[in-house]
């Protein structure tokens, strides 16, 4: 079952109801997928992987 886990993308995991999965993947998101929309650590994980955009945090202080 562990080797099956790994060949599954995030949307095949959300599927399939797997969220601890998700979670471990998505731990610090590096890409999202264009096609979902799911944010994982590595592109591997996902069908169409982009780079994450950076935050732009306003900081007026």
């Amino acid at each position: 079952m562990e080797e099956d886990l790994n060949q599954l993308k995030m949307c095949e995991l959300r599927a399939k109801g797997l969220l601890e999965e998700i979670d471990r993947r998505s731990a610090r998101p590096t890409v999202v997928c264009g096609k979902c929309g799911a944010k994982a650590d590595l592109p591997e994980h996902l069908h169409n992987p982009r780079p994450l955009p950076s935050k732009k945090l306003d900081s007026y202080w």
